[in-house]
C-alpha cells in the first residue's frame, strides 16, 4: 500500500486529532484482508469518533444484495424481515441518495439533509432505524466498481459534531486507499486461485463479491462481461449460475456453458475462496462440440477444427493463427476437405456440412 501522504497537518483539527488519525492510519496498515477489514474499520471509527452503532455494507448494484457487518454483531439480524426491509429501503436514507444522485462520497451527516420530523416519515425509519435506536447517522462510501459499499455510524440520543465529521473525513481517504489495497490484493489472489486450479490457463476471470456482485478481473473479463450484458439472458444466467454455485457451495461445482449451448467455446467454473474472501469465476475456453459432429463427414479431427472455422466466417490468416500453423498448411487442409466433399468451395463445404450440423443442433 505504500506510505500514507493523507497525515498532513489539517488546519481545524487539533494536535490530539492527529494522533488519533496516525493511529488510525497504523490499524489500517495491520488489516491483512477483506474480512479483516470489514469488522477492523468499525473498531478503529470506535476509537476515532465513537458511536452507539455502526455498519459496514455491500450492495450490489445489478443483484440487489446486501452485505452487512454490524457493530454490535447482533444488532442486525440478517435472518430476519427487518433485514431483508433494509435492503429494500436503503436508498430511502437521504445519504445513500445523495450518493446515488452526485457520487460525492465523503463524509456527511444525516441531519444536514433531514430533519428528524422528516426522518421519522420515512418507511426506513419505521421498519429499521426506530428498532435500532438511531435518530443520528454519519456516513461516507468507498468507491467500487458496481457495488456501493457504505459505512455508518449511528447514535441514539447526540448528533455528530463538527470535530467528529472533520475527523471522519481526514481518515476515509485513509480507509479508502487501504480498501483499494486488499481489494487489489484479493483479485490477484482469486487470478492466481484460478489459474493454479485448472488445467489450462483461463481465458478470463471474473469476481464474485459478498453482494453477490460479479466484477470482471482485469480488460479482458471487463470485456466479456460488456458482451454478456448486450444479451440480458446470457448474463441473467450467469448471474443466477453464480448466485446457486455461492449459496449451496456444492461439493462438485456445475459449469455453465456461455452463450448457445451446441457451439460455444467458453465456459464458467465456480471456484470458492476462503469465508469472507472473493469468490472467483475461471472463464475457460474449452473445445467446441461442432468439430466432433463435422468428423462424421469423414473429415480428420484437424480437417473438422479448419472447416468449422471456415464456417465461422474466419479468414485463412484467422484460422492459422488460431490453431497455431502456417496459412499454407490451412490451404493445403481446405483442398483436402474440398475434395473430400466433392466441394469446390468455401460455399460449398458451409452447404454440405449444414445437414450435419443441423441433425446435430
Amino acid at each position: 500500500m505504500g506510505r500514507f501522504s493523507y497525515l498532513s497537518p489539517m488546519p481545524a483539527a487539533r494536535t490530539s486529532d492527529q494522533d488519533l488519525l496516525a493511529r488510525t492510519a497504523l490499524g489500517l496498515w495491520d488489516l491483512q484482508d477483506l474480512t479483516s477489514f470489514r469488522t477492523g474499520v468499525l473498531e478503529l471509527l470506535q476509537a476515532l469518533v465513537g458511536y452507539d452503532m455502526a455498519a459496514y455494507n455491500e450492495i450490489g448494484t445489478e443483484t440487489g444484495e446486501l452485505y452487512v457487518v454490524a457493530d454490535p454483531a447482533d444488532s442486525l439480524d440478517q435472518s430476519s424481515e427487518m433485514f431483508e426491509a433494509f435492503g429494500e429501503l436503503v436508498r430511502q436514507n437521504p445519504l445513500a441518495a445523495h450518493f446515488a444522485r452526485t457520487g460525492d462520497s465523503r463524509a456527511l451527516r444525516m441531519s444536514d439533509f433531514v430533519s428528524r420530523r422528516e426522518l421519522h416519515a420515512l418507511d426506513l425509519y419505521d421498519r429499521i432505524y426506530r428498532h435500532i435506536d438511531t435518530e443520528y447517522q454519519l456516513a461516507f462510501t468507498v468507491p467500487s466498481r458496481r457495488q456501493l459499499i457504505g459505512i455508518t455510524l449511528n447514535r441514539a440520543k447526540q448528533d455528530f459534531d463538527e470535530r467528529e465529521l472533520t475527523l471522519l473525513e481526514g481518515a476515509r481517504a485513509i480507509m479508502v486507499a487501504a480498501y483499494q489495497n486488499l481489494h487489489d490484493r484479493a483479485r490477484l489472489d482469486a487470478i492466481v486461485r484460478a489459474t493454479d486450479e485448472e488445467s489450462s490457463a483461463p481465458y478470463a476471470v471474473l469476481l464474485v463479491e459478498q453482494s453477490g456482485q460479479i466484477t470482471p478481473a482485469h480488460d479482458r473479463a471487463e470485456q466479456l462481461l460488456a458482451q454478456l450484458a448486450a444479451d440480458p439472458s446470457a448474463f441473467g444466467g450467469l448471474r443466477d449460475w453464480a448466485r446457486a454455485q455461492r449459496r449451496t457451495r456444492p461439493r462438485v461445482a456445475t459449469p455453465l456453458r456461455l452463450g448457445d449451448q451446441s457451439s460455444s467455446e467458453l465456459e464458467a467454473r465456480y471456484l470458492h475462496g476462503d469465508a469472507g474472501a472473493l469468490d472467483a469465476i475461471a472463464i475457460l475456453k474449452c473445445a467446441s462440440t461442432a468439430p466432433l459432429a463435422l468428423s462424421a463427414l469423414g473429415l480428420t479431427r484437424r480437417q473438422a477444427e479448419v472447416l468449422h472455422l471456415v464456417l465461422r466466417g474466419d479468414t485463412n490468416t484467422d484460422i492459422a493463427s488460431t490453431l497455431s500453423i502456417s496459412k499454407h498448411t490451412v490451404r493445403h487442409h481446405l483442398e483436402d476437405i474440398y475434395r473430400r466433399l466433392g466441394v469446390s468451395s468455401r460455399v460449398g463445404a458451409a452447404h454440405a456440412a449444414s445437414g450435419v450440423l443441423a441433425d446435430f443442433r
